[in-house]
């Protein structure tokens, strides 16, 4: 009720009376971790209370009592602490000891059920992954593709990180390999993000269709502008409009006229790209940039000290990643300067740092 004056105090107290007691029920009702600890500190200050009516400084004492408890609590009971009085006694038993056995169980429950929470929740997709850094992001899932997918990737960097992003209504599909992202669209921001489409090293794409690939391509370059991206098309006409948009896209067409034409005429052929491109069978295809240290060297050294050194043979070089033009098997007298890439074969990769360029640009037959 109201007070003559209009004041509506008499009606919030109890208001926030009721507010509390369901915040108090709810804790409770679902043993959040606040509930656990109010409940421990209440049970901890009773019993120290009522075991300090009856027992001496022994047990009772603040420095004393804290390790009295947990032993008592816990049903570990080294003997060198214990109640002397009746009434102590009474108290470690029926108070103390069962109720520290809830206690402690209550923790450990609670603690697989934080564990488990935390990995299902990872196993729908709803985990953030933007603390990752130089990680693979793939979009999309198509199964068995996919699992190749990644299978070559583990096989060419078993290291690094791979995040899968999909928007059907799946749950991990590859726990022990992938980190797994999942949303009603592999286009949306809080998807991409905990992802972690802005500090990833690079993404493919492997849309249903050319157009999902096209959507997912500029959703990609337009938070990470400088991620290298790899799409499949169908389309030449649509992979054209991705790389037109975006200049760090290489997009992929279908092969098989192209493999089915040189097999006709040389028979077998077909089984070298698919060699050099799988990182499970040796030799595979690398490529490594030529450090901005203002080298400029001829194509013929680099080939001739792949060989000589590496047991690498290389294939040809290209002035860019994606849209600059590529020479395979140039000339010996072929420039290579610094920031070209060379592409070549070998057994394993070869890093920039592994190279000696200076010899390489002293190189001579």
């Amino acid at each position: 009720m109201i007070n003559p004056s209009g004041s509506p105090w008499r009606l919030r107290a109890p208001q926030h009376l009721a507010v509390l007691g369901r915040v108090v029920y709810r804790h409770i009702a679902e043993v959040t971790w606040p509930a656990i600890g109010v409940i421990a500190l209440a049970h901890y200050v009773t019993s120290w209370g009522l075991m300090a009516l009856t027992e001496g400084a022994e047990i009772a004492a603040p420095s004393v009592y804290w390790y009295f408890y947990l032993v008592t609590s816990t049903t570990v009971g080294y003997g060198d602490l214990s109640p002397s009085s009746t009434f102590g006694r009474f108290v470690a038993v029926v108070w103390v000891m069962p109720g520290g056995i809830a206690l402690f169980t209550s923790v450990i429950a609670k603690i697989v059920q934080s564990t488990a929470g935390y990995w299902r929740k990872r196993m729908r997709g709803l985990g953030d992954y933007r603390d990752l850094s130089d990680h693979t992001v793939i979009l999309g899932w198509a199964g068995d593709r996919t699992r190749r997918m990644v299978s070559f990737l583990r096989g060419d960097s078993k290291d690094r990180e791979i995040v899968l992003v999909a928007d059907q209504a799946i749950e991990n599909p590859m726990p022990e390999q992938v980190h797994f992202v999942r949303g009603e669209t592999m286009t949306h921001a809080d998807v991409l993000e905990r992802a972690g489409i802005s500090t990833a090293g690079r993404a493919i794409i492997l849309g249903r269709d050319d157009n999902e690939t096209l959507a997912a391509g500029l959703a990609v370059a337009a938070r990470n502008p400088n991620l290298h991206v790899a799409a499949f098309f169908h389309d030449e006409a649509i992979a054209d409009l991705l790389k037109a948009h975006c200049p760090h896209a290489e997009c992929l067409l279908p092969m098989s006229i192209e493999l089915l034409v040189r097999t006709a005429n040389d028979p077998g052929s077909s089984r070298v790209p698919k060699t050099l491109l799988s990182t499970l069978v040796s030799p595979t295809l690398y490529s490594v940039t030529v450090p901005e240290r203002g080298l400029q060297f001829a194509f013929g050294n680099v080939f001739r000290a792949l060989k000589r050194h590496h047991h690498a043979t290389a294939l040809g070089v290209s002035a860019g990643q994606t849209n600059e033009p590529l020479t395979l098997n140039p000339p010996d007298d072929r420039a290579v300067q610094s920031g070209d890439i060379l592409y070549y074969m070998a057994d394993r990769r070869i890093s920039a740092s592994a190279l000696d360029w200076d010899a390489i640009a002293q190189e001579t037959d």
